[in-house]
């Protein structure tokens, strides 16, 4: 997953692209339309809709009134519901009367970022928000409490690590990605005929193409753990151990809701009600407008069927991954347990 280049200039950028949320504040003459749901405490953030068969939830496994109220931060990882996220996020920015900031397309996605100067900025700057903004930023977590911030409500989602894997694999690999990509920077070279006709399995079978290579203990771009773990140099190592207990911390005391794509029902509820200001009337919205759509869910028709067994042999090198998920899905049905009144079977 070549994702990101450390150029400079991607730093820059990573600095520059919260500063203009401020200024989109400043445009932001319209009141609220619809007030959000205030619970017994006044938290608006932390309230979890009062209803038949749903009940209030707090910390540990509601962790969202401990956040700034004004900006929800959404953490995206390709290939795990981004797009659907998005535009669900575009539909209820209307509803819910919050502004959505969205970053133009990039060549690459920035996702470590070493420097803690530049942190410091990112956290200065969206802690200085003060009307209801969405945003969604792909650098991998930020400690806001570290440089004296409190941290905005932080979202994300997570899938399978080898589905997720697959997916990447075949989504640059799809015409509409391609064209898509050449639409926005012309420069670029469209990838070889020998590249597009590629098949996953044939890629597994050469030990040299390390495109298709997960390798424990090198530096792996892009890797789940790592967009949790932070900006430690053991971040990115694929496959650390230390990474690993890290992103569940962070998991675990930072984010109000990590979703799963696997049970995305589940993380529309969660979503809903942890965090009711942004996601009040998700799940009807989401059913209503984008369920039908593969576009708006950028689903990829172009995917073909891949063999189990080129699943099972990469599963083997995604130990400590697979362990993340499963912390990340035992939560999320934890969550979706104390609002629903089931029982917690996972």
């Amino acid at each position: 997953m070549q994702l990101r280049s450390l150029r400079k200039s991607d730093f820059v950028a990573a600095v520059c692209f919260p500063a203009s949320f401020i200024l989109c504040v400043h445009v932001m003459l319209l009141p609220p339309l619809i007030q959000p749901s205030v619970s017994p405490q006044g938290n608006t953030a932390g309230a979890v809709r009062a209803e038949v068969g749903w009940v209030r939830v707090g910390p540990p496994l509601n962790m969202t009134g401990e956040s700034l109220e004004e900006v929800l931060l959404v953490m995206p990882l390709l290939r795990c519901g981004t797009t659907s996220l998005k535009n669900l996020l575009i539909h209820l920015s209307t509803i819910n009367s919050f502004n959505f900031t969205l970053n133009p397309p990039t060549k690459s996605q920035v996702v470590h970022i070493p420097s803690l100067a530049v942190q410091k900025d990112i956290a200065k700057n969206i802690s200085a928000i003060s009307n209801p903004m969405a945003m969604m930023e792909s650098y991998a977590y930020i400690n806001f409490t570290r440089f004296g911030r409190k941290k905005p409500i932080l979202v994300s989602m997570v899938r399978d690590p080898v589905e997720r894997a697959v997916s990447w694999y075949y989504h640059v690999r799809a015409p509409f990605h391609l064209v898509e990509r050449k639409g926005l920077f012309p420069d670029i070279r469209f990838p070889s005929r020998r590249f597009l006709k590629k098949d996953l399995e044939s890629c597994l079978k050469n030990a040299q193409d390390v495109e298709c290579r997960y390798t424990p203990g090198r530096e792996v771009l892009g890797h789940t753990i790592e967009f949790f773990c932070g900006h430690d140099p053991y971040c990115p190592i694929f496959g650390s151990r230390k990474g690993l207990e890290q992103a569940k911390r962070v998991v675990e005391t930072e984010f109000a809701v990590v979703g799963v794509l696997e049970e995305w029902d589940k993380t529309l509820a969660v979503l809903e009600h942890y965090v009711p200001r942004y996601f009040n009337t998700a799940t009807q919205v989401y059913y209503k407008e984008l369920h039908g759509s593969k576009r708006l869910r950028n689903e990829n028709f172009y995917k073909p069927k891949v063999e189990q067994a080129a699943k099972d042999f990469m599963r083997r090198n995604f130990t400590l991954e697979a362990e993340f998920y499963d912390f990340v899905r035992q939560r999320l049905l934890r969550q979706y347990s104390a609002i629903s009144g089931t029982p917690d079977t996972s």
